[in-house]
């Protein structure tokens, strides 16, 4: 779980990859433990399993949001987490799409002593109308003021929310309906999960870490969330679409984002990372940079990153041209990424960095920590990660091209523009007068 990406109010959309599962199950009450003696100190994860922002449904958006939020307001004011100071030791709660977390960070010594003070507090946890009321008032302001700061990364994933029919990560209008029986509902359920397991790193050893465990899993109920995979369904293509984001228009260069939707999560990840290296990798010299920068000087920087969000695999390209410039840059962008699988410059850079040592050994093969070893663990019980021994050397040309002439065509790319909106959309009629132009203000977007 340490390859996922942290966004607005501890929300994180993962980008993980899995295949359907045929025996992808974490046992109830499972420790994954790894020793570091670096330190005095251990850091355990509560895992949920089943809970997080999937359950909210699209009228609920951003009801595990703010339950995470009663839960931390609770122990500030009840004083569990005052006297988790005392002992060194602090409580988080973090909220995934596939599960919730209570993350405790303690010195070692005090480690079963803090332990019992979250089993208390998991025990004894009640919530109030006052309360509830206070914490949806709460995560709506640093929702608001998180997007307001990371404009472009919000507007793109709510993009795709709009044209692919996935569940946005948060609505204000969603939670000013959630109600008191909403909170208590969820809170069964998360304490109650069908599978609650363990992540820690310490000095201590696993022995000591399972018996301290037991004040949590002793005589614990279930019947509450139960995780299931997703399920496999036919790719759904965004059409011809083009988002010009409004308040932009002081912008001297224009913000250029192309999202490429790639498939479901569950498919192999190898090969859509080898694309997105052949055309945005820095260590080995992507081909965008190449040819939009060094070539034909048409903007500052490119990149291509590979990620997901929800459900939903996709690449990201992006460009800043000047103004001036803005105009050719879009139109040779959307024809270069289409014609990508008969571009012989693609195959020669595809080439390259099958051979180039730094692709593989930098790239992607990160220093094993004690952290990323185990998060490593975790996400290959949990979601059966497709491997291969010969790592991204396997790739073959005909997989990349079936992949290019499945996803990289007009119809499944979407436009997000950032810039002087009068501009943007006359490029856009000029060269795609069939295009479907959506014109989009940020605070909309916030509702």
């Amino acid at each position: 779980m340490g390859r996922f990406l942290i966004v607005a109010l501890n929300v994180l959309p993962y980008w993980i990859v899995w295949v359907q599962p045929a025996s992808g199950r974490v046992p109830n009450h499972h420790l994954f433990y790894r020793n570091d003696v670096r330190a005095p100190l251990t850091s355990l994860e509560i895992v949920f399993l089943g809970a997080g922002s999937n359950q909210d449904g699209h009228a609920r958006t951003g009801l595990a949001v703010t339950a995470a939020r009663m839960i931390e307001n609770y122990s500030k004011r009840q004083g569990y987490a005052t006297r988790l100071e005392t002992l060194g030791a602090q409580l988080n709660v973090r909220t995934y799409f596939q599960y919730q977390i209570m993350s405790l960070s303690s010195l070692s010594v005090n480690f079963e002593a803090s332990i019992g003070i979250v089993n208390e507090l998991i025990r004894r946890m009640v919530f109030t109308e006052l309360a509830v009321n206070e914490a949806k008032r709460e995560v709506q302001r640093t929702y608001q003021n998180f997007v307001r700061a990371n404009a472009e990364g919000f507007m793109k994933q709510y993009m795709l929310a709009r044209t692919m029919g996935i569940q946005r990560w948060f609505s204000s209008h969603a939670v000013r309906q959630l109600t008191m029986d909403d909170i208590t509902q969820y809170r069964e359920m998360l304490l109650n999960a069908d599978v609650v397991f363990f992540k820690a790193i310490s000095d201590l050893d696993s022995i000591a870490i399972r018996n301290s465990l037991l004040t949590i899993t002793k005589g614990r109920k279930k019947g509450g969330f139960a995780w299931l995979p997703p399920t496999q369904e036919a790719d759904n293509r965004p059409g011809r679409t083009a988002f010009v984001i409004e308040n932009y228009s002081h912008l001297k260069n224009v913000y250029f984002y192309l999202l490429i939707p790639c498939g479901k999560l569950g498919q192999d990840n190898y090969v859509p990372n080898m694309v997105s290296s052949t055309l945005g990798s820095v260590r080995v010299g992507g081909m965008l940079d190449i040819y939009l920068r060094d070539e034909l000087a048409l903007v500052y920087g490119t990149s291509c990153n590979y990620s997901s969000s929800h459900n939903i695999r996709y690449l990201e390209i992006f460009a800043d041209p000047r103004v001036e410039n803005s105009e050719e840059l879009i139109t040779k962008m959307y024809e270069f990424i289409p014609g990508l699988a008969d571009n012989p410059r693609f195959w020669e850079t595809v080439s390259e960095l099958r051979d180039n040592p730094d692709f593989a050994d930098a790239e992607f093969h990160e220093e094993m920590t004690p952290k990323r070893d185990l998060d490593n663990e975790v996400d290959d019980a949990l979601f059966n990660s497709p491997s291969r021994e010969s790592g991204y050397k396997s790739v073959t040309d005909t997989e990349v091209r079936s992949f290019l002439q499945k996803y990289f065509v007009e119809e499944n790319m979407v436009m997000v523009l950032f810039g002087p909106k009068e501009h943007i959309i006359e490029i856009l009629e000029k060269h795609w007068p069939d295009m479907t132009i959506h014109v989009q203000t940020v605070e909309s977007a916030i509702e």
